[in-house]
């Protein structure tokens, strides 16, 4: 039996003051883990996925089917399209030695809410304990903070001269409260 996911908040698109808010549509979301060092696993994963791990800390990388965020030395997360999903994950699997590696579908656990306007860092700020010009200074930067209690992390997915756009991923667990906070903080963006 296959269960077909709901969206957590079932929200569209939607401006709060200047800020818009949205709950992207499911992605697949696969969670690697293996040696940075390991040439062998290196090699394998760049066949597969036609791109190279990052190895650089707080980097997003893609082409035009996925997106690989780094998450540690050790650990990516590979955003690729719900319906490729699961032939990614085999792909790896035939590839990868399963002694030395993990790979796990995460797809349902995180969501990804989209924040767009010109005072997102603005409106982020009033949660977070970070200095989001700085850690998401370059293009496509990615940093993983805190959001009041809650771990989360942030994607970049604007240029520097193109209007602010961040990707929120959060646990699927949280995502009503984070984006009732989101609502609320965004009342009031000067201070």
């Amino acid at each position: 039996m296959n269960l077909e996911p709901l969206s957590a908040l079932q929200i569209n698109r939607k401006n709060f003051n200047g800020i818009i808010i949205e709950e992207k549509s499911l992605t697949g979301k696969i969670n690697l883990r293996g040696k940075s060092s390991d040439k062998e696993f290196m090699k394998s994963v760049g066949s597969a996925l036609d791109l190279v791990l990052p190895i650089e800390p707080n980097v997003r990388i893609s082409n035009n089917n996925f997106k690989i965020i780094w998450l540690s030395p050790d650990e990516w997360l590979i955003e690729v399209p719900e319906s490729d999903k699961d032939k990614i994950i085999s792909l790896l699997e035939s590839k990868l030695n399963p002694q030395k590696t993990a790979i796990t579908d995460v797809s349902f656990n995180k969501i990804i809410l989209r924040l767009e306007g010109e005072k997102v860092y603005t409106l982020l700020s009033k949660y977070l304990v970070a200095d989001l010009d700085k850690i998401l200074k370059s293009d496509y930067s990615i940093a993983q903070t805190i959001f009041i209690k809650i771990p989360v992390l942030l994607v970049r997915n604007n240029k520097s001269k193109d209007a602010c756009s961040i990707d929120l991923h959060l646990n699927r667990s949280h995502a009503k409260y984070v984006y009732e906070l989101l609502i609320d903080g965004s009342k009031t963006l000067s201070f």
